[in-house]
């Protein structure tokens, strides 16, 4: 795990292992509050809410397997970049 601090924002916690990265960063939009959930490597992203990160604690592990059996998300064309360009190591 890795913390990205950016001068004058919230810092960015990030995590990675052999096979992606992930990175999360809180939001405040005015009353609203989110998690911002990317991935730099792939491109995509997402904002929850308290209520649908309350939500991920009740599915199931098989909910999650599920959801593996498209590893690099919605659409045929994957636009990715290898790990270690992201990381900076060769």
């Amino acid at each position: 795990m890795t913390i990205i601090h950016n001068a004058g924002q919230d810092p960015i916690i990030q995590i990675a292992n052999e096979f992606t990265v992930i990175q999360v960063s809180y939001v405040s939009t005015g009353q609203r509050e989110r998690l911002l959930v990317s991935s730099p490597r792939l491109g995509f992203q997402t904002l929850l809410d308290p209520l649908q990160l309350e939500s991920l604690t009740w599915q199931p592990p098989e909910t999650y397997s599920k959801l593996l059996d498209t590893p690099y998300g919605p659409g045929a064309e994957l636009n990715a970049r290898p790990l270690s360009a992201l990381l900076g190591k060769d």
